[in-house]
């Protein structure tokens, strides 16, 4: 019979790897699903500045429970292991041949230890959470081992920074006319994938704030097992969430693995918000909007924006509010160009024109951050991605130019002189122009931007959710105060409200019912009884049918 096992990520929001065997038998189709980084492990042992040692490979993260010890991971690593760490190499399990991974999205929770696995694993995403992974891993700063997707540092690193690559495959979503209700997404289900002995795996589209997110149909022997992922229905693409629940209740699933955020208990929301003189937890991304719009009217001065780089609904939300307020939106580089990735891959296809993010509306604008010279010196622009997205801005197709000639325009445009590459002094000179887009990690920023009188920071993710967080938004109070910059926490949340959560299982109607990413799972079985079975990491558990 089938089994599946949570080998993290059953009890705590993040952290997911979910193992699923078809059967118990030696060649048995086995899959992952989900290959997160669990944050509060990682917090336990590590923070900011003791980080898992980069050159130990393995070592770190398996010792501390990071990652499971199973015999699962890429070759480089475990040679390294075998050869400096022969004991912690002898105590990995061997799970059997792992035939493929899929990611739901690209939530570090779900997917930030994909790297690790072994390279001839492929990887399934759909087309955008595979864009916007690979968006992520050409942006980033950090060479660490968990940081590579398709490209990674083999280990040991001698100096020479050699790379290995794997798969990552986009899976295939029929072309469907568009429709007027659930647009800004592919429609239904992909084309399954399939495994011997009848096995087959479906991606169904969901919305989270995220693009492409998707739970997974996995068909098995006549039984039929849903894995939720990440999703909610309150966000802009809503619909595309309620049409997946509907396609799957008509298929009569067995079994669901659902998530359960939103779960809380009552202290769940107690302050921890020092940094913002009002909040606002709302519960549709058109009252983000709405709430939004309200305050920056009432700003007089810059107005900065922080939300997650990925939320491109969340992006989309506040190119709204600067259009409607007169505003140009001003977005990093890196923002843009994941923009323009997940556009590619089908992100907002079949959109209305209006609804859709523009990076060729001449409202929104690159800002530039001074780099490593203290100035704003084209030697700082290292990376190509970097260069092509400013050429973008400025109007020009980057693959008109070789390296130089990249260089030698981008020059030309971190003078100043380019209405839609600007820097700090412009943004300063100029505050009641701008919504201005920076995170937590960008604070320092504000001894640039010397914020006026009357200008207003707004925090648009989730609120505080642990101690470390706490630290953090104490640390963004202070330079809020050293600014003068007034504050509010406007957010609604990634994730499904507790009575969405209960009517999915109420719609699905499955036999069996299996919490994860929860804190509170208990409280699926004080609504469903006895169909609710409680999950513990490492634990097989058989689906009966």
């Amino acid at each position: 019979m089938a089994q599946f096992t949570m080998l993290d990520g059953a009890t705590t929001i993040g952290g997911t790897k979910l193992l699923f065997e078809a059967s118990t038998s030696p060649d048995a189709t086995r899959l992952l699903f989900d290959f997160g980084l669990n944050y509060a492990t990682m917090g336990a042992y590590f923070e900011e500045f003791l980080t898992p040692r980069t050159s130990a490979g393995l070592t770190d993260y398996l010792t501390t429970g990071l990652l499971p010890k199973l015999d699962f991971y890429r070759s480089d690593l475990t040679a390294l292991l075998q050869k400096m760490q022969p004991e912690l190499a002898g105590q990995l399990a061997d799970p059997g041949h792992i035939d493929a991974c899929f990611i739901t999205h690209a939530h570090v929770d779900h997917s930030g230890s994909i790297s690790f696995l072994d390279e001839t694993i492929p990887l399934y995403a759909t087309p955008v959470t595979a864009a916007v992974l690979r968006a992520i891993q050409e942006t980033q700063f950090s060479t660490g081992p968990e940081n590579g997707v398709t490209k990674f540092i083999l280990r040991p690193n001698l100096g020479a920074n050699q790379k290995g690559r794997r798969d990552l495959i986009d899976l295939d979503f029929p072309m469907k006319p568009p429709d007027s209700q659930t647009t800004a997404f592919p429609v239904g289900p992909s084309v399954s994938v399939e495994f011997p002995g009848g096995c087959q795996v479906t991606a169904y589209p969901v919305d989270h704030s995220v693009p492409g997110a998707c739970a997974y149909l996995i068909e098995h022997d006549g039984g039929k097992l849903v894995y939720t992922g990440d999703l909610r229905f309150h966000g802009r693409m809503g619909r595309v969430t309620a049409d997946t629940i509907a396609r799957l209740a008509a298929l009569h699933p067995d079994a669901l693995l659902i998530e359960g955020t939103n779960l809380r208990g009552d202290d769940a929301f107690a302050a921890r918000e020092p940094a913002f003189h009002q909040s606002f937890r709302l519960w549709s991304e058109q009252d983000v909007e709405d709430t939004a719009l309200e305050k920056v009217q009432q700003a007089h001065g810059l107005v900065i924006a922080d939300f997650g780089m990925k939320d491109l609904d969340r992006l989309m939300t506040f190119q709204s509010v600067a259009k409607k307020t007169g505003r140009r939106l001003a977005i990093l580089p890196r923002d843009a160009y994941i923009v323009r990735l997940a556009q590619e891959a089908g992100y907002q296809e079949g959109c209305p024109e209006e609804s859709k993010i523009n990076l060729q509306d001449p409202g929104v604008v690159l800002y530039i951050k001074r780099g490593g010279s203290g100035t704003y010196d084209t030697e700082d622009i290292e990376k190509d991605w970097a260069r092509s997205t400013i050429l973008r801005f400025a109007g020009w197709a980057p693959d008109s130019f070789d390296v130089a000639g990249k260089k030698e325009k981008v020059a030309q445009l971190l003078d100043g002189s380019c209405p839609r590459v600007v820097r700090a002094a412009e943004v300063a000179a100029h505050q009641s122009d701008y919504l201005l887009s920076l995170g937590y990690w960008d604070i320092q920023e504000l001894c640039d931007l010397h914020p006026s009188e009357g200008s207003l920071y707004i925090h648009s993710s989730a609120e505080a959710f642990s101690e470390e967080m706490s630290w953090d938004q104490k640390r963004l109070a202070r330079w809020l105060d050293l600014s003068g910059m007034d504050s509010v926490h406007i957010h609604a949340s990634g994730h499904a409200r507790p009575e969405d959560l209960f009517r999915v299982v109420e719609q699905l109607s499955p036999r069996h019912v299996y919490p994860i990413h929860t804190e509170h799972a208990e409280q699926y079985a004080e609504k469903f009884k006895d169909i609710v079975s409680l999950v513990e990491n490492g634990r097989g558990v058989t689906l009966a049918r």
